[in-house]
């Protein structure tokens, strides 16, 4: 006679059962394929973004040495307008 502890609790699995987790599946593998096709090209995009990035560096930086000058430029205006 056997106790519960030794009986395993029985479950029915059938074909059918197994075929609609494997069409699952194949569906998810289909939709990570095809996000992943959309990311081959990310290289290409980050390496845009990069480059107008340092684009914009150069517009930031020239637009601070303008600023810089034009401050200098005054305050030299200034000091001679008051000096003299």
């Amino acid at each position: 006679m056997a106790t519960d502890d030794t009986q395993g609790t029985h479950v029915k699995v059938t074909i059918n059962d197994l075929y609609k987790e494997q069409q699952e599946t194949n569906k998810l593998l289909i939709q990570l394929a095809s996000e992943l096709k959309g990311l081959s090209d990310l290289p290409v995009r980050v390496r845009n973004i990069e480059l107008a990035q340092a684009r914009m560096s150069w517009i930031e930086k020239i637009s601070y040495s303008a600023l810089t000058a034009g401050v200098v430029a005054l305050i030299t205006v200034l000091i001679t307008n008051v000096g003299a």
